[in-house]
């Protein structure tokens, strides 16, 4: 089964598979990015993001939620290369995540996948029936028309919340002096609420909180409309101390190289006009006849 989706759109052909009780992949083509869903008897298991976009990688969204440091990523993935297993496989085998919270991560990972692809109006699928072994981590698959639902909540709304804040990048801070109720707040109201604490950067918070990007933006919009949240652009680079010094030493010594090399040709391009121009035959010869006539 495959074909475009301006003729079969997303939500049909989830539907289609699920209501048919498939097992295989999905693999959805946009541009140059392929994202792949996975299938078992009709339910999502899992999820393979398109490789040119890391933030939307398993570790990556660890890293980002405080579960992993960088330097303990890179350590499991070269285990992860030796041993050829899956990347979760290998982090729950090493005792580094719990099998409850990786289920966690995946469901997320399928989700903010999904409202990605459910983005775009062109492209095209193609889908390939075999047997799907669902992970071992994975705790309850996912069915595709509940999916669907939320994928559609989030083509209707995002984009209202979205436009409440700065346009680009912004940061999240909690306003001084201000007392709640976190049980007056909703589900995603408290998760935001507790992750602010964790990064004042939106995807940190909602990676630590495990909601999607759209889940997260919808709770910080309530905080922000009850008055609780101030919304600031990130600082520019340029007001970083000392970073202009640093720059400017750089400048320099890129310019020294650049000035030493310059120097090297020119001397080796002068070695060879002698030795080509000057002790050429000819030139020996005009030089021994003036010897000669003096």
């Amino acid at each position: 089964m495959q074909g475009k989706i301006t003729d079969f759109s997303i939500p049909d052909i989830f539907q289609l598979i699920a209501s048919q009780g498939k097992s295989g992949s999905l693999k959805i083509r946009v541009g140059e990015r392929e994202t792949a869903f996975l299938f078992s008897d009709g339910l999502i298991v899992d999820v393979q993001p398109d490789r040119r976009d890391p933030a939307g990688m398993i570790g990556a969204m660890l890293v980002d939620g405080g579960i992993l440091t960088g330097e303990q990523l890179r350590r499991i993935l070269a285990l992860q290369e030796k041993s050829e297993k899956k990347l979760g496989e290998v982090l729950v085998g090493q005792e580094m995540i719990s099998r409850e919270a990786l289920a966690r991560y995946l469901t997320l990972q399928i989700k903010e996948s999904l409202f990605d692809v459910l983005r775009h109006r062109e492209g095209e699928y193609r889908f390939e029936s075999f047997a799907v072994r669902p992970p071992l981590w994975m705790g309850t698959p996912i069915r595709a028309d509940v999916l669907m639902m939320e994928g559609m909540q989030f083509l209707d709304e995002y984009a209202i919340y979205r436009e409440k804040f700065p346009p680009g990048d912004f940061r999240v801070a909690r306003k001084r002096g201000e007392k709640i109720d976190t049980g007056a707040l909703s589900e995603e109201e408290r998760a935001v609420w507790k992750a602010i604490d964790f990064s004042p950067e939106p995807r940190r918070i909602f990676r630590k909180a495990g909601i999607t990007w759209f889940e997260g933006v919808k709770g910080l919009w309530f905080l922000m409309d009850r008055g609780l949240l101030e919304i600031t652009r990130p600082e520019e680079k340029a007001d970083e101390p000392g970073r202009l010094v640093r720059e400017e030493l750089a400048r320099r010594r890129k310019v020294g190289y650049l000035r030493a090399a310059a120097w090297t040709v020119a001397a080796a391009v002068t070695s060879l006009w002698v030795y080509t121009i000057l002790l050429s035959e000819g030139a020996t010869r005009v030089f021994a006849d003036w010897v000669r006539f003096f």
